[in-house]
């Protein structure tokens, strides 16, 4: 294969990569039931991973999802008053609050996980034929593309505008 053929391929993963995000953000902007009750994506990443780290705090949460403190805190608020978490005060450090799932947020995650499981594996029985080296490359791929991503996007914080 040529270095041109091959470099058409590179960008043949790009568009695909390009469609994978599009189809990603339109699933989470959409609103999913949980036998019977409505989440938002955020919303349900959120009690997953209260629920997968019972303790946790609101800054490790914003850390781990990459959002900010405060974005965090008012999903959190949302949660807490659709009682489906509590809070307690951490022992060691009164500033802090640990994270639980109330009995509603434990049926939440629970159907949520079985529900995301079903995803994973339908889509993983669309992929099974591809052998475990297959698997390794295409995640070892990803890493450096995001690699470069990360680059792209410092490059564009360094970007002015000039509005003259």
């Amino acid at each position: 294969m040529s270095e041109n053929e091959r470099y058409r391929l590179y960008c043949d993963l790009i568009a695909e990569l390009d469609e994978a995000f599009s189809l990603i953000r339109e699933y989470d902007s959409q609103l999913h039931d949980y036998n019977g009750v409505i989440l938002y994506q955020a919303e349900s990443q959120l009690i997953k991973l209260i629920g997968n780290t019972p303790g946790i705090t609101a800054m490790e949460c914003a850390a781990i999802l990459k959002k900010t403190t405060s974005a965090c805190s008012q999903l959190l608020k949302k949660l807490r008053q659709k009682g489906w978490i509590r809070q307690e005060r951490n022992q060691l450090n009164n500033r802090l609050y640990n994270l639980f799932l109330t009995k509603s947020g434990q049926v939440i995650y629970r159907n949520h996980k079985s529900f995301e499981e079903s995803c994973y594996l339908r889509t993983y029985k669309l992929v099974e034929a591809f052998a475990d080296k297959d698997f390794a490359t295409c995640i070892e791929m990803l890493r450096l593309v995001n690699e470069g991503f990360k680059m792209d996007v410092e490059d564009g914080k360094n970007l002015t505008l000039d509005t003259k």
